[in-house]
């Protein structure tokens, strides 16, 4: 548990976690202050809906029966409904209905509110009036308190002729007491009334738990590409470099997964050129190794003399092995970023010439036109001469090797304010355009031919491309099929 905490896979769900708390906690405290202050609106507007409901079955009450009995019921109604505590007043001040206590005393007689309540100022006072006559007053407790308890219409009629009972008899029955009514059975209207503000009321608890519902299935499927570049993650670390996730959606988690299929994709590329160099390296060692132990074991037979041809013909296959060996330990120097530059201060112009000049017998041997072309400028800058001196052999070299004889080559040496410019153009068979993005791979060949006939091991130009990268250069190629083909290596130039 201790590791997952302190793992970043911890550390990442705990701070999420706390952005999130803090997130919740503060839109749930606005929430908590929106909500209060609306539901306290909400209230103020369903208690004055109530109250003038409430007045209006007893208006309408009394206009349809005349009589403050059958009124009893609708207080008695209004009383369970809401739980207040609810009196009718008529216009002479006498209370003739009490949602909580029976309306007549011993006698049958109707009491005062100050007779009936000690604290009659408790109650909120709302006039009524029918056929705009003044018939008494609404008084309203919305707060009673906890032992009163509103009147049940078992309690009003049954209850109260059984306690009748009970202290006297029949013959003990006041007159007015026994000719108190069974309230009415509430009007259609009262039921409609009730119905309606139960809908108001009923908090919306229901809504509130789908909400929650749906935010947890959103929730579910917005991590679910989190979950599944997880697991293709966990897999790829295992080997299986296959593994894609799917790219879906241009925001930060489909960037993610394209980000992760691009990283794949390289490792795969990378994979499969290490095992591609691999085979590579053992096809270039293994032919020249196989012509020199051929040789030594011919001569050892006493089949083949160890004259001098033989003897430069085994120096041949030596120097061929030593310099792809030297090539191998080139690129792997730039690749490990440990390549350094050995710089001096001078023309670059003269080390070119003199890189030219070293191929002038082969191109006249093949009666190839090779030419140097510059500006005549006076420029000096920075550079490892030695390795100027091997990007202009390679490239010349390369170019010998793709020219038909009776073509040309031209070496242009261009300067600007910023960087010097050389162009290697020749007349030769030009390159592909499906061949050009790997033209400077390892050990790649146009022609796809494993034999040194036609180039060396495939190496030279990758050289090109390292060697004018630790300069801080770039090299490009331009080519047409059956028109040539053209390098430019661009080099910074540093003045001191």
């Amino acid at each position: 548990m201790l590791r997952w905490i302190f793992g970043l896979q911890g550390r990442l769900t705990l701070g999420f976690a706390l952005i999130l708390v803090i997130s919740i906690a503060g839109v749930s405290l606005y929430s908590a202050y929106a909500t209060r202050i609306e539901t306290q609106r909400f209230a103020a507007e369903i208690e004055q809906v109530r109250a003038e409901r409430a007045e209006q079955l007893v208006r309408d009450t009394f206009e349809a029966n005349q009589d403050w009995d059958e009124v009893q019921y609708a207080i008695q109604q209004v009383g369970n409904l809401y739980g207040w505590r609810v009196v009718l007043e008529n216009e002479s001040g006498m209370v003739v209905a009490d949602s909580h206590q029976f309306v007549r005393n011993a006698q049958g007689l109707f009491e005062t509110l100050n007779d009936r309540f000690a604290t009659p100022n408790r109650f909120s006072k709302r006039p009524v009036y029918v056929n705009n006559q003044l018939i008494g007053h609404l008084l309203v407790d919305e707060r009673p308190n906890k032992q009163e308890r509103p009147l049940s219409m078992k309690d009003f009629y049954p209850g109260s002729i059984a306690r009748l009972l009970q202290d006297g008899g029949p013959n003990t029955i006041n007159q007015k007491q026994a000719e108190i009514r069974p309230t009415q059975v509430p009007s259609q209207a009262t039921e409609d009334l009730v119905a309606e503000v139960l809908e108001y009321v009923d908090p919306p608890l229901s809504n509130l738990q789908s909400a929650f519902q749906i935010v947890t299935i959103f929730t579910r499927e917005a991590l679910a590409p989190i979950r599944g570049l997880t697991a293709a993650a966990s897999k790829l670390g295992t080997g299986d470099l296959g593994q894609r996730v799917p790219e879906s959606g241009s925001d930060d988690i489909g960037n993610l997964a394209k980000t992760f299929n691009t990283m794949a994709s390289d490792l795969e590329l990378a994979g499969q050129q290490r095992k591609q160099l691999t085979a590579d390296v053992a096809h270039e060692l293994r032919t020249p190794l196989t012509n020199i132990q051929g040789y030594l074991e011919a001569i050892k037979d006493g089949m083949v003399d160890a004259d001098e041809e033989t003897i430069d013909t085994l120096h041949d296959q030596t120097t061929h092995l030593a310099t792809l060996i030297e090539d191998l330990r080139i690129l792997a120097v730039a690749d490990a970023g440990a390549l350094t530059l050995q710089k001096t201060h001078g023309s670059p112009v003269t080390t070119i010439e003199d890189a030219v000049t070293t191929f002038s017998q082969r191109a006249r041997d093949r009666e190839i036109e090779l030419s140097v072309s510059s500006s005549k400028t006076t420029l000096t800058m920075d550079y490892d001469e030695t390795r100027l001196r091997q990007i202009i052999t390679n490239l010349v070299e390369n170019a010998l090797t793709n020219t038909p004889n009776n073509g040309t080559i031209n070496i242009d040496i261009q300067d600007n304010a910023q960087d010097l410019k050389i162009s290697i153009t020749d007349s030769g068979v030009g390159i592909s355009k499906e061949n050009l993005p790997r033209i400077f791979d390892q050990f790649y060949r146009v022609d796809g031919s494993r034999s040194s006939v036609t180039g060396g091991a495939g190496l030279g130009l990758t050289i090109v491309k390292k060697l004018v990268e630790a300069h801080n250069g770039s090299v490009d190629v331009s080519s047409e099929v059956g028109q040539g083909t053209t390098f430019t290596v661009s080099l910074p130039i540093i003045d001191s």
